[in-house]
Parts: structure tokens; sequence; C-alpha cells
């Protein structure tokens, strides 16, 4: 870790001030906590809708075939001969204008966020995403190749498991979990140019997982993760199982 900073030159980042930060970046991957992609009905262009149960988008036929198996799998369990619903894990109605497959999949198949994070696509900080993604193509970062959508609590999930995934914001001391993520994340270290920047990210929430972004985009480049099976649908990097 080289820097980290909550303000641009004691000044908020705008939109403006943050592409111009990220447009000085050469050789180097961009990794977004937000999603960059919309949902399939988002980006659809049909003048008429045929429904989803006719869809043939990819990402649709997806979310009624496997998503809608992921959540029924993970929302029931069978005990003897009588189906017992687990309360702790609600049934989602999904749907193309809302859900994106790969936020199911972290959710339902790796466990990963809790159901909150579905259809966080639709959310105004998704519209800023996005608008982020369009000015930096013009710079040559182009999507699941140079630039990515990452869950810092996603990742902390992955890899300290989803136990610290919860604490580490919401904690009586937050610092002690975040202290205890970064010992366990061994090839993570600080330059000596970056001086309080353990301490900032230690302290502060944006800072931490602006780091965990960071580190996320690291590891997915320099441990060549899958890439994503609906490209146009988004896909939220994670550490493989």
């Amino acid at each position: 870790m080289l820097e980290v900073a909550s303000r641009a030159n004691k000044q908020p980042w705008t939109d403006e001030t943050l592409i111009q930060r990220l447009l000085e970046a050469t050789d180097a991957a961009i990794a977004i906590d937000a999603p960059l992609t919309r949902p399939s009905c988002g980006r659809c262009e049909r003048p008429v809708c045929p429904g989803m149960e006719a869809c043939e988008e990819p990402a649709v036929i997806w979310l009624r075939t496997e998503g809608r198996a992921l959540v029924r799998r993970v929302a029931e369990a069978v005990a003897g001969d009588r189906i017992r619903t687990i309360n702790q894990v609600a049934q989602v109605q999904l749907a193309p204008y809302a859900h994106r497959a790969t936020e199911v999949d972290v959710v339902y198949r790796r466990g990963l966020l809790p159901i909150q994070a579905l259809g966080a696509s639709n959310h105004a900080i998704a519209a800023r995403a996005g608008h982020v993604r369009r000015r930096l193509r013009g710079a040559g970062f182009v999507l699941h190749h140079n630039l990515i959508e990452v869950s810092p609590a996603a990742t902390i999930a992955a890899l300290c498991g989803v136990r610290a995934s919860r604490g580490y914001k919401r904690d009586a001391d937050p610092w002690r979990t975040r202290a205890m993520i970064l010992e366990r994340l061994g090839d993570l270290t600080f330059a000596p140019r970056s001086r309080m920047a353990r301490e900032d990210v230690l302290q502060n929430d944006h800072c931490f997982d602006a780091l965990i972004s960071a580190y996320t985009a690291y590891r997915w480049s320099h441990d060549h993760w899958p890439s994503p099976t609906h490209d146009e649908d988004g896909h939220i990097v994670v550490p493989p199982p």
C-alpha cells in the first residue's frame, strides 16, 4: 500500500476530482466498490417486454432457473420427510429489473454477503459508478480487463470468515477487527512512504474499504481469478472458493 486518502487535498472527492485522479493511473487495475452494470431490464432495448418467463436474455434465463434454484436450496432444508424453512434466510422473488446474477450468486451460492446486498444496482451510488465507468473507458479502462467491481465485505468473508466481514464496521471495537484482518492478509504491507496510512485504514471505514478493494484487484490480477459468466450483467470479483 502506497497511499490512502478519504479526501483530495482536504477537498471532497467530487466526480471530476475523482476522475482526474484515476486518469493518472498507468499500468494499473481500478477496483470500484459499487455496481458497474445495470440489471438486465435496465439494459434492454426491446419496445415490448415478453416477460421474465419468456425472455431469452442469458442473464434472465439464469435468474429464473439457476437463480431460483439457489434461493430455494438455501431457504429450505430437508429434515426427514418434511421441509423445514430456515428463518434466517429470506426467500427473494428474483426480478430482472432489480437483481443481477452476480449478486444472487455471491449471496446465495457463496454466502459471502447478506441478503440486503441484493438490489444494490438500482441505487444512486450505482448511477454514479456507471458514470465513472463510462468516463474511464475513454482512458482505456475496460470492465473485466483493468476495471473491476468488488465488494470489500465479500472479500473479507471469503478470506477471513463471515464473522469478520460483518464486524469490521459494526463491532464495539472495529479497530481490533480490522487489525486482525490485516494480520490475516500476510502479503499486504505498507510502504515506508505511506506514512500514517495503516492507522488511517484502521480508524476510517472508507479507507479500510478502499484498501480491501485495492487488495482484491491485486489478487485478481496476480492470481488470475476466473472471468465472469455473464459479461454484460456484471461480475463482483471475489476470491475463488
